[in-house]
């Protein structure tokens, strides 16, 4: 898929400013009398070339984050700065964006969507042709360029519109839920095919997603909740800050020891392992209590640093 941004811009995306910056950004929203904070002084910034994460539940501040970032919000206060560029400065040539909703008009063929695309974005009707057959060669996607939109499935729906973002060769990728409805194997399809444009090493991916399964995939994690940032790491990091295990009793009537850190989540306690878990783990035993011991993940992470487990806060949000 072609990712030469030299058409589009004058900024070396593997130099210069960051893709993407924000100072003490807030996003308030009008809720009847009252107003809801969105985003809450959030203070971020994420070079070029990196592959990052938004983690966090529904109102967690993931989206409107990323429309900020692509220029369709302007926030309350503080201020973002994109490729170097003031939002009222932003040339959208910059960006490519995938929202939750697809920008495909189901009546065309891919080829048809993709070529109007690249009429409206300027590029000449001589070479047109031969880049969206590039790119949906490079999507894995050729084979379904006379497909009509309106027949493909919601995966390789979901694939043709993450070419279209791509087609114009920005240095910075916004996906908002990308994968909402689709099932794990057109999932993991999506995945690998978002993996092949980080490895070109031309685009700063930036992914909004509730599944620690696609948070992991990302170089760079930033957890959110409740318009701010609670932790902000690689995922192996993250998972490091709250020990090299985690020890998790889904008993309902366990009685905790006090002042050992446990922590109810969901409907298991937990208690993250700094050093040796055997004393710990033969006490439990010996009490006939029921357990695991097992590495921890995102999941684990955002509960403990949050407070609320993870599906439960997408649940609630």
């Amino acid at each position: 898929m072609p990712t030469d941004t030299s058409k589009n811009s004058s900024i070396d995306p593997k130099s210069g400013p960051p893709a993407v910056q924000t100072r003490s950004i807030c996003m308030e929203y009008k809720s009847g009398s009252n107003n809801r904070r969105a985003l809450d002084h959030l203070d971020l910034s994420i070079p070029s070339g990196e592959w990052v994460a938004l983690l966090g539940p529904n109102g967690s501040g993931k989206s409107t984050l990323l429309s900020i970032a692509s220029g369709r919000t302007i926030p309350t206060s503080g201020d973002c700065q994109v490729m170097g560029r003031q939002l009222v400065d932003l040339q959208r040539q910059l960006i490519g964006v995938v929202f939750q909703t697809t920008a495909l008009d189901p009546r065309l063929t891919v080829m048809e969507n993709l070529i109007d695309l690249g009429r409206l974005q300027g590029i000449g009707r001589h070479e047109i042709h031969d880049l969206v057959k590039q790119a949906l060669g490079d999507g894995g996607l050729l084979e379904r360029a006379d497909d009509r939109v309106s027949t493909l499935s919601g995966g390789l729906a979901r694939r043709v519109d993450l070419v279209r973002a791509m087609l114009h060769g920005p240095p910075l990728l916004l996906l908002d839920e990308p994968t909402t409805g689709l099932d794990p194997i057109a999932r993991e399809q999506y995945m690998e095919h978002l993996s092949r444009i980080h490895l070109r090493g031309r685009t700063t991916i930036i992914m909004s997603t509730h599944l620690v399964q696609e948070a992991e995939r990302a170089g760079r994690v930033i957890m959110l909740n409740e318009g701010k940032c609670i932790a902000d790491d690689a995922p192996s990091d993250l998972c490091e800050m709250i020990g090299r295990r985690i020890l998790k009793v889904y008993q309902a009537d366990f009685d905790p020891p006090e002042g050992e850190g446990w922590r109810r989540v969901d409907n298991a306690w937990t208690l993250p392992v700094i050093g040796h878990a055997d004393p710990v783990v033969e006490d439990l035993l010996e009490q006939g209590v029921e357990l695991a011991l097992m590495k921890p993940t995102l999941s684990d992470v955002f509960s403990r640093v949050s407070g609320v487990g993870l599906s439960k806060a997408v649940t609630a949000g």
